[in-house]
């Protein structure tokens, strides 16, 4: 019988590992977390973000067993800086039944190699978040960039000043730029406004976040940046 409430587990527990662990518990989830490394597991925040911690060889096939792998909706290895480990530890999921595995990678070589062992989805943080420094050093308007897929991107920016006073309506906006404006941080509101209404009057301070293929919003970015 399928538990009601998605629980995860996290091999290796890193900053990126850890990190993982903490936000996932944070939004509601049931997380174990698992590492070789004693030290790591004495982290005061990881112990009140976990729901258990395990201590073992995670590239272990009885460790896993342990753990009851496949009891988890998705495993997450997170030993990028280990590839050999990594591998292994993917393989050793699949062997095992795990339908649901990500991996981190430090770079596409390694993604490609822990794909081929079986990974559901690779993550590459570092370079991700190197692509997201440089679009902003390059680009101050911007505050986040974001690849949401080959195809398709976020972009948080400022709002220009030919948009203050204005709506979405009034500036065609889907229709002119060929994206969509998903949440609004305005300086007068508290929250986020999550997909504003065509009527949203755009104030001083206000910022967007936006979604659509990355080439339109390159050319929103030129536009205005």
């Amino acid at each position: 019988m399928k538990h009601l409430k998605e629980s995860f587990l996290v091999l290796g527990l890193g900053r990126f590992g850890s990190s993982v662990l903490k936000e996932l518990a944070r939004l509601g989830y049931d997380v174990v977390g698992a590492d070789k490394n004693e030290k790591v597991l004495q982290d005061e925040e990881l112990q009140d973000a976990a729901s258990y911690l395990a201590e073992g060889d995670v590239t272990s096939t009885a460790f896993l067993e342990e753990l009851n792998v496949t009891n988890f909706d998705a495993v997450v290895v997170s030993m990028g800086d280990d590839f050999e480990s990594a591998i292994l530890t993917v393989l050793a999921l699949k062997d095992l039944g795990c339908e649901t595995v990500y991996a981190k990678a430090n770079d596409q070589k390694r993604g490609r190699g822990l794909k081929g062992a079986g990974a559901t989805d690779v993550f590459f943080p570092e370079e991700d978040t190197g692509r997201r420094v440089a679009y902003h050093i390059a680009n101050p308007g911007i505050l986040q960039y974001i690849r949401l897929s080959p195809y398709c991107s976020g972009l948080e920016m400022t709002v220009p000043e030919d948009f203050i006073g204005k709506s979405l309506t009034e500036l065609d906006f889907r229709n002119r730029y060929k994206a969509l404006v998903v949440m609004v941080t305005s300086q007068t509101e508290e929250t986020p406004v999550v997909s504003p209404a065509p009527d949203y009057i755009f104030q001083p301070g206000d910022t967007i976040f936006t979604v659509g293929a990355e080439k339109d919003l390159e050319r929103l970015r030129r536009k205005f940046y």
